[in-house]
């Protein structure tokens, strides 16, 4: 997609009344929607991105064939909890989302602006795309849906866990590797996971035999 469509297509998703006419105040300027992370659905059609609006982060989905873009989960606090690395499950059906901590800088303290007493933690979450309630999978980031759809790959702490998506599911650490893994891919079939082992001053590409455990 070209960055000409994605900006047609997230005019088009935009809520109401966000171009509506009106005098340019910095009020205005500075809580403009800000949208981020647009991923396409692997089957279906669909789009999901985050959407800014005055500190509140939520997701939102278009579906063809009208594309009108609504939003699918209900955040409302400007609380500084970043949304991202939306990951589709194979049937399009839910979206595996990372919600807090620090993107940037994985392994920093955790943000917390609006001093919550209760602190924060970086946690996936899933949430269906149609709508409805979004469920805490566990802590961690980077989250890859195998291509079976049954569970999630992420990141905790530079090591590789998994979880099933199954309510009630605890997640596991799927190996021990002496550096901190990054940019986690499952083979098609299922049976591989590829991924970069970063060390002090250098980095590996690593494969993972995930049948050896079997």
């Amino acid at each position: 997609m070209s960055v000409r469509h994605l900006g047609l297509l997230l005019f088009l998703c935009a809520p109401a009344g966000v171009f509506a006419a009106g005098p340019v105040t910095l009020e205005r300027l500075l809580s403009a929607p800000f949208p981020t992370g647009l991923s396409a659905s692997p089957t279906g059609g669909k789009f999901a991105w985050v959407l800014n609006e005055r500190g509140a982060r939520n997701i939102w989905v278009a579906s063809p064939p009208d594309y009108r873009g609504r939003r699918v989960t209900g955040y409302r606090d400007d609380d500084g909890q970043e949304i991202a690395q939306l990951a589709w499950t194979p049937d399009a059906a839910s979206i595996v989302y990372v919600r807090g901590g620090d993107f940037e800088f994985p392994g920093a303290k955790d943000p917390n602006p609006s001093s919550m007493a209760g602190g924060v933690s970086q946690d996936l979450w899933i949430v269906p795309a149609d709508g409805g309630a979004p469920r805490k999978l566990c802590e961690g980031r980077s989250p890859l849906v195998a291509p079976d759809g049954r569970s999630v790959t992420f990141i905790k702490q530079g090591d590789v866990f998994t979880i099933s998506l199954e309510a009630g599911a605890k997640p596991e650490q799927l190996f021990h590797d002496k550096g901190s893994a990054a940019s986690l891919r499952w083979s098609p079939d299922g049976k591989y996971l590829a991924f970069v082992s970063e060390r002090d001053n250098h980095s590996f590409v690593v494969v993972y035999d995930a049948t050896a455990k079997k």
